[in-house]
């Protein structure tokens, strides 16, 4: 049979790693501040240094290269588990990953010292990225958020593949035939060491793929959002409420509508300024977002000072009621500065929606009655007469 050409396949991984590793890297340089991807290109080094430790002839006693390059494989294996961890909103599973990595290393140390043994480190080396690769492949299938569900999905087929193709490889030298010699096993061998190398070229586009769709939900996330306070931005507000108040009205649900105005807020910007203005929004917009239970309801910023509440299934007597709460749990939150407390309170109008659609019309109803509370002195509700 022909004998594997070691030294040509480790040439082409170390290149292959190295370039990976170096090319990804400069994803860093625009998420620099970012946690997943760093873990990602620093497992990509480390898996290079690896490769480096075998494919460059050093002068290190032969038990010492094997756990140095070893070890370089388990730390790799076990920054891209915790960045896969972390992508999916997990904790890294660091006691566990440090268990097995530790045992692993022992395991080759008593095999390249006390016996050694080269086909029974290459067998351990195949079973332990197995397990990792099921592992990270685990963890994508099934905690993927599922607005970035569609690459962790491709991901988790790349890394299978690969645990796939690390199984196909030790199991070449005791398949039926064969004399057992890793370095003998011929063609089969050969090509599970070309096909790693496709899969290891699948492995970082699918890296880059769960960053660039992690990305671009981040983007959509930051369009609907306003900057100072974190709530609904006003074109978000609207397209949502309208699609909640169309379904409403379909299925003959009550629908309420809440603006809230912020009680002298020009004031508080005229003698404070616009930073603890800034800071009283962010307070109040905080403040009512915690007091709320529902999933269903939409919080958002309508614009300066004035908030709006929309409210499915939910008619106006119980509306009244959540609005009355607000209201008390506002002015029973003030904000506390090193200058002394700003005591918040709101104005706030109610109006449920009747058989006409249209969220203008409704939230026009809410602001006349805004107005009414204004005029009956302010921190009070009210509801719409029509």
């Amino acid at each position: 049979m022909t004998t594997l050409d070691f030294p040509t396949i480790a040439a082409i991984g170390l290149l292959l790693n190295i370039g990976l590793a170096a090319g990804f890297s400069l994803i860093l340089l625009v998420l620099r501040r970012q946690t997943v991807p760093r873990l990602w290109a620093a497992s990509m080094w480390a898996g290079a240094a690896s490769t480096v430790l075998v494919s460059v002839p050093l002068p290190l006693p032969a038990a010492v290269g094997i756990l140095a390059r070893n070890g370089f494989a388990v730390l790799g294996s076990m920054l891209m588990l915790f960045g896969v961890a972390l992508h999916v909103g997990r904790r890294a599973p660091v006691r566990p990953a440090l268990v097995l990595g530790a045992g692993y290393l022992l395991a080759i140390a008593w095999f390249s010292v006390a016996r050694p043994d080269l086909g029974i480190r290459l067998a351990l080396y195949s079973g332990l990225i197995i397990i990792w690769k099921t592992w990270e492949a685990w963890l994508l299938l099934r905690h993927a958020p599922i607005d970035v569900r569609r690459s962790c999905r491709l991901a988790a087929v790349v890394f299978l593949l690969d645990a796939t193709l690390f199984l196909v490889r030790a199991l070449i030298p005791v398949a039926p035939g064969a004399d057992g010699d890793i370095l003998r096993a011929g063609l089969p061998m050969n090509v599970t060491y070309v096909g790693g190398m496709f899969v290891m070229l699948a492995h970082t586009f699918a890296l880059v793929l769960l960053i660039v769709e992690r990305q671009m939900v981040d983007l959509r996330r930051l369009a609907r959002r306003d900057g100072l306070t974190g709530l609904l931005n006003r074109t978000a507000l609207m397209g949502d409420g309208e699609q909640q108040l169309a379904q409403s009205l379909h299925q003959q649900q009550p629908f309420a509508a809440m603006l809230l105005d912020l009680d002298h807020f020009k004031r508080i910007n005229d003698t404070r300024g616009h930073p603890v203005g800034d800071e009283v929004l962010h307070h109040a917009a905080r403040t009512l977002r915690r007091s709320l239970r529902g999933r269903d309801q939409l919080l958002g910023r309508y614009g300066g000072e004035e908030f709006v509440l929309l409210l499915p299934d939910t008619g106006m007597e119980q509306a009244m009621v959540l609005a009355e709460r607000l209201r008390a749990t506002l002015e029973a939150s003030p904000l506390q500065r090193d200058g002394g407390t700003i005591v918040i309170t709101a104005s706030i109008g109610v109006a449920v929606a009747d058989a006409v659609p249209g969220l203008e019309s409704l939230l026009a109803r809410a602001d006349a009655a805004l107005y009414r509370a204004k005029a009956a002195g302010r921190n009070r509700v009210a509801g719409d007469l029509g």
